[in-house]
């Protein structure tokens, strides 16, 4: 039960920072 919360948390933070850099190379190319 613990591992399977640890891994949807880290799995839900990698999605995040995936997004991030994606929002961040979308803004370079535009500029």
């Amino acid at each position: 039960m613990v591992t399977l919360i640890s891994y949807i948390s880290l799995l839900a933070g990698f999605v995040i920072i995936a997004s991030v850099f994606y929002l961040a190379l979308v803004k370079i190319k535009l500029i």
